[in-house]
């Protein structure tokens, strides 16, 4: 089974409390952390505490770091919805819209959303925003396409 969805199916029956993401190196570098998943709605709200290895010089945080907490909270929204324990998926299409800087040292709240899911994709939306600001910093959506299990 995915660590991921080892570690989803994990948060879900353990009531609800806050889950260091240790199933992924990267989420784990990130400082990921699992704060509420709802499999019926298919959300996700994770935090990340992001290291100074992924700042640029002006102490904002590296795009490419805020599409990958974009892109978990995402796929961890799809973990939680899926049914089927053994079914996977891989995004197959991201697409992200920076609107603000993200400066740094700081705790990020990344939101994913499931939005459609059919036989064969999914259709997701996520956001990302300081935890101590209502501003959504990024905004993203992918498409997820399913593997035969």
């Amino acid at each position: 089974m995915n660590p991921d969805r080892a570690l989803v199916l994990q948060f879900l029956r353990g009531g609800g409390q806050p889950l260091a993401i240790t199933s992924n190196p990267l989420a784990s570098d990130l400082g990921g952390m699992i704060c509420e998943l709802d499999a019926a709605d298919g959300t996700a709200l994770l935090a990340f505490t992001p290291p100074p290895r992924f700042l640029q010089g002006a102490q904002i945080l590296q795009g490419g770091a805020l599409a990958t907490m974009l892109d978990f909270a995402m796929a961890f929204a799809a973990h939680a919805r899926l049914e089927m324990q053994d079914q996977a998926f891989a995004t197959a299409s991201l697409t992200v819209h920076f609107l603000r800087p993200a400066p740094a040292p700081a705790r990020y709240l990344a939101r994913g959303h499931i939005l459609k899911s059919g036989s064969r994709l999914l259709y997701a939306e996520g956001d990302i925003r300081r935890e101590s600001e209502a501003r959504i910093i990024a905004a993203a959506s992918a498409v997820m396409a399913l593997a035969d299990p």
